[in-house]
Protein backbone atom coordinates (compact mmCIF):
# COMPACT_ATOMS: atom_id res chain seq x y z
CA UNK A 1 0.00 0.00 0.00
CA UNK A 2 0.97 3.61 -0.71
CA UNK A 3 2.68 5.37 2.43
CA UNK A 4 0.66 8.27 1.85
CA UNK A 5 -2.60 9.37 -0.12
CA UNK A 6 -2.65 11.28 -3.14
CA UNK A 7 -5.29 12.39 -1.32
CA UNK A 8 -6.72 13.90 2.11
CA UNK A 9 -6.75 11.07 4.72
CA UNK A 10 -10.29 12.14 5.93
CA UNK A 11 -11.55 11.91 2.39
CA UNK A 12 -10.45 8.14 2.28
CA UNK A 13 -11.48 7.86 5.92
CA UNK A 14 -14.98 8.94 5.22
CA UNK A 15 -15.60 6.88 2.09
CA UNK A 16 -14.49 3.37 3.53
CA UNK A 17 -17.02 4.58 6.15
CA UNK A 18 -19.88 4.77 3.77
CA UNK A 19 -18.93 1.71 1.71
CA UNK A 20 -18.67 -0.17 5.02
CA UNK A 21 -22.03 1.19 6.60
CA UNK A 22 -23.87 0.42 2.71
CA UNK A 23 -23.46 -3.43 3.27
CA UNK A 24 -21.25 -3.38 0.06
CA UNK A 25 -17.82 -4.00 1.82
CA UNK A 26 -17.64 -7.68 1.60
CA UNK A 27 -18.83 -7.11 -2.40
CA UNK A 28 -17.15 -7.11 -5.56
CA UNK A 29 -15.42 -3.61 -4.83
CA UNK A 30 -13.85 -1.46 -8.53
CA UNK A 31 -11.25 1.45 -6.99
CA UNK A 32 -11.57 3.56 -9.80
CA UNK A 33 -8.54 6.14 -9.97
CA UNK A 34 -6.52 3.90 -7.76
CA UNK A 35 -3.33 5.90 -8.08
CA UNK A 36 -0.43 4.35 -6.22
CA UNK A 37 -3.12 2.08 -3.99
CA UNK A 38 -3.32 3.79 -0.77
CA UNK A 39 -7.27 3.80 -0.67
CA UNK A 40 -7.32 -0.12 -2.49
CA UNK A 41 -4.75 -0.82 0.85
CA UNK A 42 -7.16 0.24 3.31
CA UNK A 43 -10.03 -0.88 1.39
CA UNK A 44 -8.05 -4.47 0.99
CA UNK A 45 -7.13 -4.59 5.44
CA UNK A 46 -10.68 -4.23 6.19
CA UNK A 47 -11.97 -6.80 3.96
CA UNK A 48 -8.93 -8.98 5.47
CA UNK A 49 -10.53 -8.17 9.15
CA UNK A 50 -13.49 -9.94 7.61
CA UNK A 51 -11.84 -12.78 7.10
CA UNK A 52 -11.30 -12.40 3.03
CA UNK A 53 -7.83 -13.13 1.24
CA UNK A 54 -5.78 -9.99 0.61
CA UNK A 55 -7.07 -8.12 -2.66
CA UNK A 56 -10.06 -11.06 -3.55
CA UNK A 57 -12.76 -9.23 -5.11
CA UNK A 58 -11.12 -5.88 -5.21
CA UNK A 59 -10.69 -4.80 -9.05
CA UNK A 60 -8.43 -0.97 -8.92
CA UNK A 61 -7.82 0.74 -12.74
CA UNK A 62 -6.14 4.07 -13.32
CA UNK A 63 -4.68 5.93 -16.37
CA UNK A 64 -1.22 5.58 -15.31
CA UNK A 65 -0.08 1.76 -14.44
CA UNK A 66 3.52 1.97 -12.83
CA UNK A 67 2.93 3.71 -9.65
CA UNK A 68 0.26 0.93 -8.33
CA UNK A 69 1.43 -1.55 -6.06
CA UNK A 70 -1.24 -3.69 -3.76
CA UNK A 71 -0.60 -7.37 -3.60
CA UNK A 72 -3.50 -9.97 -5.18
CA UNK A 73 -5.41 -6.66 -6.59
CA UNK A 74 -6.25 -7.35 -10.51
CA UNK A 75 -5.24 -3.89 -12.04
CA UNK A 76 -6.11 -2.74 -15.18
CA UNK A 77 -4.69 0.57 -17.29
CA UNK A 78 -8.06 2.52 -18.45
CA UNK A 79 -8.88 5.68 -19.46
CA UNK A 80 -12.52 7.08 -17.73
CA UNK A 81 -13.16 9.48 -20.75
CA UNK A 82 -12.82 6.05 -22.82
CA UNK A 83 -14.98 3.80 -20.75
CA UNK A 84 -13.91 1.39 -18.49
CA UNK A 85 -13.02 -2.21 -19.74
CA UNK A 86 -15.05 -4.19 -17.49
CA UNK A 87 -18.27 -5.80 -18.50
CA UNK A 88 -21.70 -4.72 -17.53
CA UNK A 89 -23.15 -5.23 -13.70
CA UNK A 90 -19.23 -6.29 -12.51
CA UNK A 91 -19.66 -4.86 -9.64
CA UNK A 92 -21.42 -4.34 -5.97
CA UNK A 93 -19.93 -0.73 -5.50
CA UNK A 94 -17.12 1.45 -7.43
CA UNK A 95 -15.71 4.04 -5.62
CA UNK A 96 -13.56 7.28 -7.07
CA UNK A 97 -11.51 9.57 -4.34
CA UNK A 98 -10.63 12.58 -6.11
CA UNK A 99 -10.79 11.37 -9.76
CA UNK A 100 -14.51 12.77 -11.30
CA UNK A 101 -12.60 16.33 -11.46
CA UNK A 102 -10.24 15.09 -13.84
CA UNK A 103 -12.52 13.59 -16.61
CA UNK A 104 -13.25 15.90 -19.71
CA UNK A 105 -16.53 13.68 -20.10
CA UNK A 106 -18.28 14.00 -16.43
CA UNK A 107 -21.70 12.95 -17.10
CA UNK A 108 -20.72 10.47 -19.88
CA UNK A 109 -18.38 9.22 -16.73
CA UNK A 110 -21.17 8.85 -14.71
CA UNK A 111 -23.31 6.54 -17.01
CA UNK A 112 -20.24 4.64 -17.49
CA UNK A 113 -20.17 3.93 -13.91
CA UNK A 114 -23.33 3.19 -13.84
CA UNK A 115 -23.45 0.35 -16.73
CA UNK A 116 -20.50 -1.49 -14.60
CA UNK A 117 -22.41 -1.60 -11.42
CA UNK A 118 -24.90 -4.19 -10.37
CA UNK A 119 -28.45 -3.34 -9.39
CA UNK A 120 -28.28 -2.34 -6.15
CA UNK A 121 -24.54 -1.60 -6.48
CA UNK A 122 -23.45 2.05 -4.95
CA UNK A 123 -20.97 4.91 -5.83
CA UNK A 124 -19.25 6.59 -3.42
CA UNK A 125 -16.84 9.47 -5.26
CA UNK A 126 -15.38 12.27 -4.27
CA UNK A 127 -14.35 16.11 -5.47
CA UNK A 128 -12.93 19.11 -4.74
CA UNK A 129 -15.90 21.44 -3.50
CA UNK A 130 -15.89 24.60 -5.74
CA UNK A 131 -19.01 25.56 -3.56
CA UNK A 132 -17.12 26.19 -0.35
CA UNK A 133 -17.43 29.97 0.32
CA UNK A 134 -13.62 30.11 0.43
CA UNK A 135 -13.48 28.97 -3.29
CA UNK A 136 -16.72 31.14 -4.41
CA UNK A 137 -14.24 34.17 -2.91
CA UNK A 138 -11.50 32.96 -5.20
CA UNK A 139 -12.84 32.75 -8.20
CA UNK A 140 -14.61 36.33 -7.33
CA UNK A 141 -11.70 38.00 -6.91
CA UNK A 142 -9.00 35.04 -9.17
CA UNK A 143 -11.23 33.94 -11.61
CA UNK A 144 -10.16 30.28 -10.09
CA UNK A 145 -12.11 27.93 -8.11
CA UNK A 146 -9.75 26.37 -5.17
CA UNK A 147 -7.66 24.19 -6.35
CA UNK A 148 -8.87 24.16 -9.54
CA UNK A 149 -6.08 26.38 -11.20
CA UNK A 150 -5.72 27.25 -15.08
CA UNK A 151 -5.66 23.82 -16.79
CA UNK A 152 -3.13 22.02 -18.50
CA UNK A 153 -3.49 19.83 -21.88
CA UNK A 154 0.01 18.22 -21.28
CA UNK A 155 -0.70 14.29 -20.94
CA UNK A 156 2.17 14.21 -18.15
CA UNK A 157 -0.19 16.53 -16.37
CA UNK A 158 -3.64 14.56 -16.28
CA UNK A 159 -2.86 13.23 -12.49
CA UNK A 160 -1.98 16.86 -10.93
CA UNK A 161 -4.32 19.50 -9.92
CA UNK A 162 -3.58 21.64 -13.29
CA UNK A 163 -5.51 18.36 -14.25
CA UNK A 164 -8.46 19.48 -12.54
CA UNK A 165 -11.07 19.99 -15.47
CA UNK A 166 -14.40 19.62 -14.17
CA UNK A 167 -15.19 23.02 -11.60
CA UNK A 168 -18.53 21.11 -11.31
CA UNK A 169 -20.44 22.36 -8.09
CA UNK A 170 -22.80 20.28 -6.18
CA UNK A 171 -26.28 20.82 -8.12
CA UNK A 172 -24.57 19.62 -11.67
CA UNK A 173 -22.92 16.44 -9.72
CA UNK A 174 -26.09 16.19 -8.31
CA UNK A 175 -28.13 16.46 -11.82
CA UNK A 176 -25.06 14.22 -13.56
CA UNK A 177 -25.99 11.17 -10.90
CA UNK A 178 -30.01 11.71 -11.49
CA UNK A 179 -29.39 11.49 -15.55
CA UNK A 180 -27.44 8.58 -15.23
CA UNK A 181 -30.12 6.69 -13.28
CA UNK A 182 -28.93 6.83 -9.96
CA UNK A 183 -31.20 7.33 -7.03
CA UNK A 184 -30.89 7.27 -3.04
CA UNK A 185 -28.18 10.58 -3.70
CA UNK A 186 -26.90 11.44 -0.59
CA UNK A 187 -24.23 14.57 0.34
CA UNK A 188 -21.29 13.99 2.77
CA UNK A 189 -18.18 15.86 4.02
CA UNK A 190 -15.01 14.81 4.48
CA UNK A 191 -13.61 17.54 6.93
CA UNK A 192 -14.44 20.74 6.95
CA UNK A 193 -12.77 23.49 6.60
CA UNK A 194 -12.38 26.17 8.85
CA UNK A 195 -11.88 29.30 7.28
CA UNK A 196 -14.86 28.21 4.90
CA UNK A 197 -17.46 27.65 8.13
CA UNK A 198 -16.33 31.14 9.54
CA UNK A 199 -17.54 33.05 6.31
CA UNK A 200 -20.14 30.67 6.35
CA UNK A 201 -21.48 31.82 9.79
CA UNK A 202 -21.30 35.32 9.36
CA UNK A 203 -23.29 35.03 5.76
CA UNK A 204 -25.40 32.26 6.75
CA UNK A 205 -28.76 34.91 7.30
CA UNK A 206 -27.63 36.52 3.71
CA UNK A 207 -27.29 33.06 2.30
CA UNK A 208 -30.47 31.69 4.07
CA UNK A 209 -32.67 35.04 2.54
CA UNK A 210 -30.92 34.02 -0.94
CA UNK A 211 -32.32 30.73 -1.02
CA UNK A 212 -35.93 31.98 0.08
CA UNK A 213 -36.03 34.25 -2.60
CA UNK A 214 -34.48 31.32 -5.46
CA UNK A 215 -37.40 28.73 -4.11
CA UNK A 216 -39.91 30.86 -4.51
CA UNK A 217 -39.47 32.02 -7.77
CA UNK A 218 -38.95 27.91 -8.25
CA UNK A 219 -42.10 27.85 -7.16
CA UNK A 220 -43.90 28.78 -10.32
CA UNK A 221 -42.82 26.02 -11.81
CA UNK A 222 -43.96 23.12 -9.81
CA UNK A 223 -43.18 20.37 -11.69
CA UNK A 224 -39.37 21.72 -11.59
CA UNK A 225 -39.36 22.75 -7.87
CA UNK A 226 -40.90 18.99 -6.89
CA UNK A 227 -37.07 17.92 -8.64
CA UNK A 228 -34.98 20.97 -7.70
CA UNK A 229 -36.45 22.47 -4.49
CA UNK A 230 -34.03 20.25 -2.28
CA UNK A 231 -31.07 20.10 -3.97
CA UNK A 232 -31.73 24.24 -4.35
CA UNK A 233 -31.36 24.35 -0.45
CA UNK A 234 -28.56 22.00 -0.26
CA UNK A 235 -26.64 23.88 -2.31
CA UNK A 236 -26.66 26.48 0.07
CA UNK A 237 -26.60 24.44 3.36
CA UNK A 238 -23.77 23.58 5.58
CA UNK A 239 -22.13 20.90 3.93
CA UNK A 240 -21.58 22.09 0.35
CA UNK A 241 -20.48 25.77 2.25
CA UNK A 242 -18.07 24.51 4.22
CA UNK A 243 -16.61 21.04 3.27
CA UNK A 244 -13.17 20.71 1.96
CA UNK A 245 -14.29 17.93 -0.84
CA UNK A 246 -17.53 17.25 -1.60
CA UNK A 247 -18.74 12.97 -0.86
CA UNK A 248 -21.60 11.82 -2.95
CA UNK A 249 -23.54 8.24 -2.33
CA UNK A 250 -25.50 7.30 -5.03
CA UNK A 251 -27.25 3.85 -5.64
CA UNK A 252 -28.14 1.73 -9.03
CA UNK A 253 -31.65 1.20 -8.30
CA UNK A 254 -32.29 -3.04 -8.53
Amino acid sequence: MASAPASHRATNARVLSLLEVSGKLKGDVLDLGAGRGYFTGLLSAARESLGIAPGAGIAACDIERGAFAVAGVNFKQADLNRGLPYPDAAFDAVVAIEVMEHTRVPYAALAEIARVLKPGGVLIFSVPNVGHLVSRWNFLTAGHYQLYPSPSVLPENAGRICGHVSPLPYQYWHYGLRGAGFDGIALHADRTKRSAAFWAALAWPFLRISTARALRRLAREPKLYAETATITREANGWTALTSRSLVFFAAKPA
